[in-house]
């Protein structure tokens, strides 16, 4: 399995990018654990992100490139809200069937 560091190909490459997908990731990087369908693990202060959807593994080289990913899917996926997380709990709190 190759590795990238390239945000956008790799984000580009995921068979599924719905808001319960982008915070699963969201929070298996946060957390450096798995979460849904991504696991994040952490090599000599790098950190791994690894799923079935894509063929590479994302490699985040420092702090500085976690927040920078972090804060590239909260602007791409965070809606209105301009976070991943505040975005996920509206549209769970949507599609709730009171």
């Amino acid at each position: 399995m190759a590795t990238t560091t390239d945000f956008q190909e790799w984000l580009d490459n995921l068979d599924e990018t719905s808001i319960e997908e982008i915070y699963c990731l969201y929070e298996s990087i946060v957390g450096v654990t798995q979460m849904g369908g991504f696991s994040c693990s952490q090599n000599n202060g790098r950190l791994f992100i690894k799923t079935d959807q894509n063929d590479s593994t994302l490699m985040l080289a420092s702090g500085k490139a976690v927040k920078a990913f972090l804060d590239k899917l909260d602007s791409e996926y965070g809606g209105d809200f301009g976070w991943v997380g505040g975005y996920y709990e509206f549209v769970r709190a949507m599609e709730k069937d009171d």
